[in-house]
């Protein structure tokens, strides 16, 4: 798991090699093992020039600087073939040249396939895997990883440079195009140091951010750059970008095959998933709950371990009575797993919050997020690299409450049929579940399929967002953006039920641009990686043709998933409901960090007084402190709008 980073001047202006190496530094923490750059000439003639730091660079002697028109960075934290993988990494001949951040878990297999094609091989590392396989296979070549990645491969013969990014988005890579120039890197602060890139909000990507909570792909907040979507790659050349899918998006659902199969193909493909993903030459450990998902992957991996597994949990404070720790500390205790814990207090989150941010890099409305990063700081501290964790399993097998809705959207419409939608509303006044239910009720007055999941994933009923912000951003933003957004994903969904249709989208919009975005962030803040066997392609493209029924059963989520694991975790806690982080953050923000809030958007620079409506915000916030209603989760995307904003955008604000 690496941190990459590239500069293509295409007008033929020489790379400044001490930008290069600040932007490959600043994500120093994506590598702390290793450093290198390249410097190329696209027209040629000139050597590749090879260095690790400036000094490197300067002694290169006798070599012409002004040639060299394209750089690659690479930092490495080494878990694979720690002797002989260090990047940035050539082809024999030199025509090809790879930055690469992941891990492919099938590399060995196209190894073997790519030997018996002729292919000749200098080390032990997925890296080269990939340069041959670009060899063999061309553009076709992603789709033959399994694995998470994002890689940038220069060309020379095509004189074009091959950017690719893993089939669910595990691993993020950002770019830009400005004037003939192009830059990519593994995290949106390593662009920003080149001084040149506008710092200009985009006012409809706030719109989005504030719509669903993440901003979706391929959009940041920053006008000028962009993500690179999941499955997708990107070619680079003299004239322009072109992007194309590389992912087959096609999903058949099955709706023939028998419980008792898909259950037994389901179990095999969950251990198949998980010893491939335990391929490494460093520790790795698990982040454990109490729950099915990560309990599973326990089960597995000490099924499958020579020795103890490592396992850590976080609990928070103030929510001790839903606590993880314990059931946890249980589940790793009946596996002979070593168990380490930590209890996240509101000290800790608010001393966290700023370098969270500038770890995260997006503002996002998930208030467990920071708590991806102590689990990682644990293991880091233990000397682990690696995390095991069951991202995924929620989006592919229906684990969250609003598949209850798209599953029995039908019998709910009494819900919004009075007295019900009085009473109801009454009831649970000033709780999140009553936020959610009201949230439901919002959904009866949409039109259309996309005017329905528009409102699904809102953060907030309609108008509420339009409240957010201030008269002259509301008249500036295209209000129908959100809406196409969601009309674009359908476009691509299924034939099926809206439950089916549902976690299609889920997967490839808010997994990797809300969760996975958090999880990968959080993790590299304190250089470990985090793996999701869930996620593994083959696994996923089974679990996406099993119908929704199977899925969602009665009131019981994760139905198939739950009866495929039981065999390993046993039925208390395969049937065990989801708990999650379940973090203080509503009483927190009634507490110290609703006043560092306050004090942060009273500010006259403040986001809140630039952009936003503070008056309004002001009144959410009164409104969550007195329990009249659970704003929690829109209030922290809200204070991680602002310290997103104080972190980034002054040009001092990075590096």
């Amino acid at each position: 798991m690496c941190g990459i980073c590239g500069i293509w001047w295409r007008d033929g202006a020489p790379v400044d090699p001490g930008l290069l190496v600040r932007m490959r530094d600043t994500m120093v923490h994506r590598g702390p093992d290793g450093a290198g750059c390249v410097l190329l000439d696209v027209a040629g003639p000139a050597p590749a020039v090879s260095f690790r730091t400036l000094d490197e660079r300067a002694h290169a002697g006798g070599l012409d600087p002004t040639t060299h028109s394209l750089g690659l960075g690479h930092r490495r934290l080494s878990i694979i073939d720690l002797a002989t993988g260090d990047q940035p990494m050539s082809s024999e001949d030199g025509s090809l040249w790879i930055v690469f951040n992941g891990e492919i878990y099938n590399f060995r297999e196209l190894r073997e396939e790519l030997r018996g094609c002729g292919h000749r091989f200098r080390t032990s590392s997925d890296t080269e895997v990939i340069l041959h396989a670009w060899q063999e296979f061309g553009e076709d070549c992603p789709e033959r990883l399994n694995g998470i990645f994002a890689f940038a491969l220069w060309d020379a013969r095509r004189r074009e440079l091959f950017l690719a990014r893993d089939h669910f988005g595990v691993k993020p890579l950002y770019y830009y195009q400005l004037d003939g120039r192009f830059a990519f890197a593994s995290e949106l602060k390593a662009l920003l140091c080149d001084r040149t890139v506008p710092r200009e909000l985009d006012l409809d990507a706030l719109n989005l951010c504030l719509t669903f909570r993440h901003t979706p792909s391929p959009r940041t907040l920053f006008q000028a750059i962009r993500k690179l979507e999941p499955g997708c790659l990107l070619v680079v050349g003299r004239d322009g970008l072109r992007q194309e899918r590389f992912r087959d998006d096609s999903v058949i659902i099955d709706r023939r095959t028998a419980e008792a199969e898909w259950t037994e193909r389901l179990r095999e493909a969950i251990e198949r998933a998980v010893t491939r993903q335990m391929v490494s030459d460093v520790p790795i450990a698990l982040s454990l709950s109490s729950g099915v998902d990560s309990t599973t992957l326990l089960a597995l991996m000490s099924r499958h371990s020579t020795g103890a597994v490592s396992a850590f949990t976080v609990g928070f404070g103030g929510r001790e009575n839903s606590s993880e720790i314990e059931p946890a500390r249980r589940n790793a205790a009946r596996f002979g797993a070593e168990f380490r814990s930590q209890v996240i207090t509101s000290d800790d989150y608010a001393e966290f919050m700023q370098r969270y941010i500038w770890h995260l890099e997006e503002p996002i409305g998930n208030e467990s997020a920071a708590a991806y990063h102590f689990v990682a700081a644990m293991a880091q501290n233990n000397g682990v690299k690696v995390l095991l964790n069951g991202q995924g399993a929620d989006e592919a097998f229906a684990g969250y409450k609003r598949y209850v809705a798209a599953r029995y959207d039908g019998w709910l419409r009494l819900g919004a049929v009075p007295p019900f939608s009085w009473l109801g509303p009454s009831l649970l006044r000033g709780t999140a579940l009553g936020e959610r239910y009201g949230h439901y009720l919002s959904t009866r007055g949409a039109t259309d399929e996309a005017g329905r999941f528009l409102r699904f994933y809102s953060i907030r009923p309609p108008g509420t967002v339009q409240k957010l912000l201030s008269p002259g951003v509301r008249g500036l933003v295209d209000q129908e953006l959100p809406r196409r957004t969601v009309a674009e994903q359908l476009s691509r969904a299924p034939a099926g039920t809206t439950l089916e249709r549902m976690t299609f989208v889920d997967t490839r919009t808010s997994l990797p641009d809300n969760l996975l975005l958090c999880e990968d962030k959080m993790a590299m803040a304190a250089s470990v990686e985090a793996r999701v066997p869930f996620l593994d392609v083959e696994l996923m493209a089974l679990a996406e043709r099993i119908p929704g029924r199977l899925k969602l059963r009665g009131l019981c989520d994760k139905y198939i998933h739950r009866k495929a694991c039981r065999a390993w975790v046993g039925r208390e806690v395969a049937s065990r409901p989801q708990i999650g982080f379940d973090n203080a953050v509503d009483l927190w923000l009634r507490a110290q960090l609703g006043e560092h809030m306050r004090a942060t958007i009273a500010a006259r620079d403040s986001f809140t007084q630039t952009y936003l409506n503070a008056d309004y915000v002001l009144q959410l916030m009164q409104e969550h402190t007195e329990h009249r209603r659970d704003h929690q989760r829109l209030l922290f995307l809200l204070l991680s709008v602002e310290h997103w904003y104080h972190a980034f955008m002054g040009s001092e604000k990075v590096e």
